[in-house]
């Protein structure tokens, strides 16, 4: 958000689980983001996160949790009439992830709710090129394609260190599906991450799907 500027939406409040971490979060918005939000935690009801997702001001909102924690957080506010970006991947196993995708595209896609995963390949410029290219039938009926790319990552990478994949309350394999891309010609697509044996940090990516 701090990325953004201007075009960034307000933050309005900011919810956890300890009044300790919602203030220290609300204290680092207001440094970053020069705005002061409203402050939620469990153990107050007027406060706490059903509070937060009554108030018809927000329409929307972000969600960062554990995610042994994020699902449900996540159908909590489908429910409450937000729409919703949360961090990936979509739960601990590909059943449940699965499960909630399904709950979601029956209940909560129709009302006009939008639940993204905070996913970047759908904003790469290649593949909006290449999505373009493919709506304007400029290389003609595309029946099948498959991408795959292996990266290192180092273990004193930030991104290696996240919680989800160093904290051993789920699986060493990770399942996301991304949603549709801008150009909604992308079916949904799969991205696994996995700690290889030796403990050799690697993610590896497939993006695949047949017409």
């Amino acid at each position: 958000m701090q990325t953004l500027g201007t075009l960034a939406p307000r933050l309005k409040a900011v919810y956890s689980r300890s009044e300790k971490s919602a203030r220290e979060l609300a204290a680092e918005a207001t440094t970053l983001l020069n705005t002061s939000p409203d402050v939620y935690f469990d153990g107050d009801p007027s406060l706490n996160l059903d509070a937060l997702l009554a108030r018809s001001d927000i329409s929307s909102v972000i969600v960062v949790l554990p995610i042994t924690h994020q699902p449900s957080v996540v159908l909590k506010a489908l429910a409450a009439g937000k729409h919703v970006l949360s961090e990936k991947p979509v739960a601990a196993d590909v059943a449940s992830g699965a499960k909630q995708i399904t709950q979601y595209e029956a209940q909560y896609k129709p009302k006009g709710l939008v639940w993204r995963v905070a996913e970047n390949y759908e904003a790469e410029p290649g593949h909006i090129a290449a999505g373009r290219a493919i709506a304007a039938g400029k290389i003609g009926k595309v029946t099948f394609f498959s991408s795959r790319n292996v990266n290192f990552i180092d273990q004193d990478s930030k991104w290696y260190k996240t919680p989800w994949r160093t904290i051993p309350d789920v699986s060493c394999e990770y399942f996301l599906t991304l949603k549709r891309g801008l150009t909604n010609v992308f079916a949904p697509i799969g991205s696994v991450s996995r700690r290889l044996p030796g403990k050799i940090p690697v993610a590896l990516t497939t993006l695949t799907n047949t017409w």
